[in-house]
């Protein structure tokens, strides 16, 4: 297992994949750097995964928000998630402004699920939420 990370004056973001889950820890300000990096290292981890369908957990409680231009960028990379085959994805959000962010991102992708279907207190809850989507198939929450 790799780790990727990449630190901003403002922000952090910090990738890994375990089995077929890639994770992806937020912090801080969200900027268009640091969702660069994110798609470059997202490519990395799932070539690390040994499976044609993955599932994606954000454990980004310490997240605040993405810029507006960050934001965009976070759009294409989610829709770039889907065509390589993520079919769940799970999110621990403290933020209002954060979770209004991807809640209106999963919107545009073509989500289904409402947000709060899919965002949890703690990690341990969403990744058990993606663990079980991935072990159902017609459970498949994207």
């Amino acid at each position: 297992m790799s780790k990727y990370s990449y630190q901003t004056r403002c922000g952090k973001v910090t990738l890994w994949a375990e089995q077929n889950i890639l994770f992806a820890c937020f912090e801080g300000n969200i900027n268009e750097s640091m969702i660069h990096y994110f798609s470059r290292a997202l490519e990395q981890c799932r070539a690390e995964i040994h499976s044609s369908t993955w599932g994606y957990v954000s454990y980004s409680e310490k997240a605040i928000a993405a810029t507006p231009e960050a934001y965009k960028l976070l759009v294409n990379t989610a829709k770039r998630c889907l065509q390589l085959g993520c079919v769940s994805a799970a999110y621990v959000l403290k933020s209002a402004i954060a979770k209004s962010q991807i809640e209106k991102m999963r919107k545009e992708i073509g989500m289904p699920e409402p947000l709060d279907q899919v965002l949890f207190a703690d990690v341990s809850a969403a990744i058990e939420f993606v663990k079980s989507t991935l072990a159902t198939p017609e459970k498949l929450s994207v």
